[in-house]
């Protein structure tokens, strides 16, 4: 019999510890804290359920669905200048629209200025999200640009809610139970959380890493740093954070920002940089590689950057056709010896090999390096911000899930969404709309005793519940005993499958989309 089939729940006012008995001990050793959103006094309760031994399920609603001073309106654009944003002001004034210019200071915080971030032009007090659409026409046809339609409520600002927040709870002495898995257990591909809890006969679990796209040529591939009981099946984005889950069962879990090292040495002595592994040559999701790329090296969210100069690296975890195209593919056998060279980059990987493919100057070194028959070596390591290698810190079978950014770091809010690659210098509206207004969010954190906990908050659902920032998605962390923290790939993405069941409401109108990777409990 399941564990599941014998829950117990409780209901109770965050004014009101749990009752002895009915949740899991340790659990209820942790103080019960109301959700820090919006004005403390709004009404919360909390439904706790025990899913298997050390692992609980909480669902918390609070806030109010009824609050008039939240409408549709549509924002025309989020400008660095004051002036700039009157100009447009006086161009849609005179188009006979009602602007309104609001001064913006919500920053990174790790970009700390006295200056405010831009200044904000919006149209509209609307009742509807149909209304709203239709004011995006009207506008588009007196020759504007709108960005998008906002319902107030996704505003960073106090204010009634509603908010729908689920905890996965599992102890510090059943973490061994959680696992990162990867969406049909190769890459590319992609499934749903609850097809992927039931194939892996799993009692919970949510969502993982931002993913890849087809745009990107591998669906389903992580967009940064993936390790899976210790193989490494996608180089990271540099410098972005990720959940580390050590082998080693006196470890902790960790948030750490972490990077990728790869290299190729031929048996001529000739060395060159690994660029990636199991993803489309030339095209690089969140930037943050190795290697240059274009327009940035740094991190930058959901931007497709280019390298013209790449070799990547299938592994056994790649099913199917390698990415076609011009440059030069080379087998690998397990010991390293080339066993075929490839004029194209084209064919699979064979059983128990490595495939090796190179564009640009990377196809030449490729060609100049690696005959049939000789010897290239293969080496990869993760390190952290001191240099240390993750298998010394983590053990060697350790799953590392990425995401970004940090949100707590011993026990202080902190989110370097920056360094992180979660602003686009010369547009503000991006980290504005990202970061600082509120979506639907996954969330994993660390308590103090090394217990861990996942955390989803529905969003984009007015009257259901509205999303959280980022920094109220690390102040709701906090409130629940997490200490390190960090942020997964949210929006439409955030899922929670509790006993074969999602439990959360994805905000996309068609339902639950695939996803690269999750976390889940067996």
């Amino acid at each position: 019999m399941r564990w599941s089939a014998l829950v117990a729940s409780l209901v109770v006012l965050t004014s009101v510890p749990p009752a002895a008995g009915l949740v899991d001990p340790a659990a209820a050793q942790t103080p019960v804290q109301h959700l820090p959103l919006g004005d403390r006094n709004l009404p919360e309760t909390r439904t706790v359920t025990q899913v298997a031994p050390g692992v609980t399920w909480t669902r918390i609603k609070r806030g109010s669905t009824e609050d008039p001073r939240e409408h549709w309106t549509v924002e025309v654009a989020l400008l660095r200048e004051e002036q700039a944003a009157r100009e447009l002001a006086g161009r849609l004034t005179a188009k006979g629209f009602a602007p309104l210019v609001t001064r913006v200071d919500d920053r990174p915080q790790d970009l700390p200025s006295r200056q405010p971030w831009g200044w904000r032009v919006r149209v509209g007090s609307l009742a509807d999200a149909d209304a709203a659409a239709r004011l995006v026409k009207d506008l588009r046809a007196a020759g504007f640009k709108p960005a998008r339609t906002y319902f107030t409520g996704e505003d960073d600002r106090a204010h009634s809610g509603p908010w729908v927040v689920d905890v996965l709870r599992v102890a510090a002495d059943q973490r061994k139970r959680v696992q990162a898995r990867q969406s049909l257990d190769h890459v590319p591909g992609g499934e749903t959380l609850a097809d992927m809890v039931h194939r892996t006969h799993a009692v919970a679990g949510i969502n993982g890493s931002y993913g890849s796209d087809e745009e990107d040529g591998t669906f389903g591939d992580v967009a940064g740093l993936s390790v899976l009981h210790g193989e490494l099946i996608s180089e990271a984005v540099r410098g972005r954070s990720a959940l580390v889950l050590p082998s080693d069962r006196n470890r902790k879990p960790s948030v750490q920002q972490l990077d990728t090292t790869m290299r190729l040495r031929a048996g001529d002595g000739a060395q060159r940089a690994l660029d990636g592994l199991n993803r489309a040559p030339g095209v690089i999701r969140s930037c943050g590689g190795p290697a240059a790329e274009v327009p940035t090296a740094r991190p930058r969210h959901d931007w497709l950057c280019t390298d013209t100069d790449d070799i990547i690296q299938y592994t056994g975890f790649f099913d199917g056709p390698i990415h076609k195209g011009d440059g030069t593919a080379v087998v690998l056998g397990r010991d390293g010896k080339v066993l075929e060279v490839r004029n194209r980059r084209e064919g699979t990987v064979p059983r128990g090999d490595t495939v090796l493919a190179g564009i640009g100057s990377g196809a030449q070194w490729l060609r100049d390096h690696a005959r049939k028959g000789s010897k290239l070596t293969v080496t990869t390591d993760i390190v952290n911000q001191d240099h240390k290698s993750l298998p010394a810190t983590a053990g060697r079978g350790a799953d590392v899930v990425s995401g970004g950014p940090t949100l707590l770091r011993n026990g202080r809010i902190v989110v370097p969404a920056d360094a992180e690659g979660f602003n686009y210098p010369e547009d503000p509206s991006f980290f504005d709309y990202f970061a600082t207004h509120r979506h639907p969010r996954t969330l994993a954190g660390i308590t103090a005793d090394g217990s861990l906990l996942f955390v989803t908050v529905d969003g984009r659902r007015p009257g259901w519940s509205e999303g959280v920032s980022f920094n109220e998605s690390a102040a709701v962390l906090k409130s629940l005993g997490a200490v390190d923290a960090v942020n997964l790939d949210g929006g439409g993405s955030t899922a929670m499958v509790v006993d074969g069941k999602l439990v959360n409401r994805p905000s996309d109108s068609t339902g639950p989309r695939q996803v690269a990777n999750a976390l889940i409990i067996r």
